[in-house]
């Protein structure tokens, strides 16, 4: 039984829950040539993946499996980009975002999605990378006169390393400079609230009007 309406789309997430390189990338050529929304190319995607890594940690799936996958989700993302840079997804304030994995994890595909999907609404975005410091991330924050500084986080063993950043910037006295915005597999609205962050980021597309809002 088909989960979503559109076989291309069906294709797309079946074959990253399969892991299969080329029905994958073949039928991403084919979304983005009918003219399927990008935003909802990218999220089956992301749905597939989360599918491999859901089984990775109930050891359904090994490791090789889940780097196997995370690959064909960063070629399918090579193709998705450059049409991404040609949509204009901006429905209100744009502004500066730092985005960074914070210390501990180095997981890049959410934080790449993001950023992609964040450059075409018209933000400008500063990629600061994986395994990022909560001090080295606040450095870059204030040398790059950001609004706003996101973190990304797919391990719950990083998210200390996370509250982290809130606490420097109050003791930094910064706190009210920056709002802070928090994703990824290991991150939770509630968690969130816990430690003082200013929104919850449940995916890149939903991102986007969450930090406008913010602004």
């Amino acid at each position: 039984m088909s989960q979503f309406e559109n076989e291309t789309i069906q294709k797309i997430y079946d074959g990253m829950v399969a892991i299969e390189n080329d029905a994958v990338l073949s039928a991403v050529d084919t979304a983005l040539s009918d003219g399927l929304n990008v935003l909802d190319v990218i999220d089956v995607l992301r749905q597939g993946l989360k599918v491999v890594g859901d089984d990775f940690d109930k050891m359904i799936r090994f490791l090789p499996e889940l780097i196997l996958a995370a690959d064909l989700m960063q070629e399918a993302m090579k193709k998705i980009e450059p049409e991404l840079e040609k949509q204009d997804i901006t429905e209100g304030p744009s502004a500066t975002i730092v985005l960074a994995n914070i210390q501990g994890d180095i997981h890049d595909i959410g934080r790449n999605i993001l950023g992609a999907v964040l450059k075409a609404a018209g933000f400008t975005v500063y990629d600061l990378g994986h395994d990022m410091k909560a001090t080295a991330i606040i450095d870059k924050a204030i040398a790059y006169d950001a609004d706003l500084i996101g973190l990304s986080s797919l391990l719950t063993t990083s998210l200390p390393f996370a509250e982290e950043v809130i606490k420097q910037l109050g003791d930094r006295d910064l706190r009210d400079k920056f709002k802070v915005v928090m994703g990824g597999g290991a991150v939770t609205p509630e968690y969130c609230e816990e430690v003082g962050a200013d929104a919850y980021g449940k995916d890149a597309g939903s991102a986007v009007n969450v930090l406008q809002g913010l602004l």
